[in-house]
C-alpha cells in the first residue's frame, strides 16, 4: 500500500518516525511521499527520502504558508533529485475568508509554471476554491492530483475531464461521510489513490493528532468496501495509480 500524502517531516511523527514506519510496514504500507508544504520543510524530507529507499518527497509552498517566502534555488536544486516526485503540496486555501484570494491565486500560477517546467505532476490542496482553481488548470496541460478530496460529484466533474487523479484520506472512513463515499464511486478507478495526510486528518477510528501512514489501511478498507472491490484488489489498484502518476 503507497500512503502518497504523509507529513513525516512534522514534528509530532518525526520525533518517532521510525516507530511510525515499523507499525505502517507492520499495518501493510510500504511506500510514503512526503508533501514538503514549506521551504523550512524541504531539506528534512530530502534526508528522510535518502534515509529510507521506499519514501519519496514532494517540494511545494501551501497556500497557508506562503509568508514563510520561497528559496528557488534550492528548489532547483531539490526537484532534480531522483526522489523529487512531485511539486506540492500547493493550491488555494479560503478558510476562513478568501482575503488571500490575490496573493494565493498569482502564487499557485508560478507553482503551476514551476511544475511544467520541470516535467513535474502537481499536488493540490484546495477548500473552498474549486472554482479559482480550475481556471489555471485549464491551461496547465500536466498531472495533477487533488489530494483529500471531499467535493461534490458536480465540482469534480470539470477536474476529472482535465484528467485529474483524485485521492482520498480519512474523510472518506467517517460515518457521516454519505458525500464522500459517493465521490469514491464516482471518480473513474484508474484515477484514485489514498493517502492520510498524518497527522492532519482524521479516520472514524483514529483523531489528529495521532493519525499515522498505518491509517491508509483504514482508508483502503473503506474504499474497497463503498466500490465493491475486495481489500487487495484496492490496494494494487491504488498502487498502479500512483505508480502512473508519479511516474515510478
Amino acid at each position: 500500500m503507497f500512503d502518497v500524502h504523509a507529513h513525516l517531516t512534522d514534528e509530532v511523527i518525526y520525533g518517532d518516525l521510525d516507530n511510525v514506519i515499523k507499525e505502517a510496514q507492520t499495518a501493510g504500507v510500504r511506500r510514503f511521499l512526503i508533501p514538503a508544504y514549506s521551504k523550512n520543510f524541504w531539506l528534512r524530507a530530502k534526508d528522510i527520502a535518502e534515509k529510507y529507499p521506499f519514501v519519496y518527497f514532494a517540494v511545494g509552498v501551501h497556500p497557508l504558508f506562503i509568508g514563510e517566502g520561497d528559496d528557488q534555488k534550492l528548489r532547483e536544486t531539490l526537484v532534480k533529485h531522483p526522489k523529487c516526485l512531485a511539486i506540492g503540496e500547493v493550491g488555494l486555501d479560503y478558510v476562513p475568508d478568501d482575503s488571500q484570494k490575490p496573493r494565493q491565486t498569482a502564487w499557485f500560477a508560478q507553482e503551476a509554471a514551476f511544475a511544467k517546467e520541470h516535467d513535474k505532476p502537481l499536488v493540490i490542496h484546495c477548500r473552498k476554491a474549486y472554482y479559482d482553481l480550475l481556471e489555471p488548470l485549464k491551461e496547465f496541460g500536466a498531472p495533477f492530483l487533488l489530494h483529500s478530496c471531499s467535493c461534490s460529484r458536480e465540482q469534480v466533474k470539470p477536474f476529472l475531464d482535465l484528467g485529474a487523479y483524485i485521492s482520498f484520506s480519512g474523510t472518506l472512513t467517517r460515518t457521516n461521510a454519505k458525500k464522500t463515499i459517493e465521490l469514491a464511486r464516482y471518480v473513474p478507478r484508474d484515477k484514485v489513490l489514498c493517502e492520510t495526510d498524518s497527522p492532519y486528518i482524521g479516520t472514524d477510528k483514529v483523531r489528529p493528532p495521532f493519525v499515522r501512514p498505518a491509517q491508509v489501511m483504514e482508508v483502503a478498507e473503506t474504499y474497497a468496501k463503498a466500490t465493491g472491490l475486495t481489500l487487495e484488489e484496492a490496494e494494487k489498484l491504488t498502487d498502479k495509480n500512483a505508480e502512473r502518476f508519479f511516474v515510478i
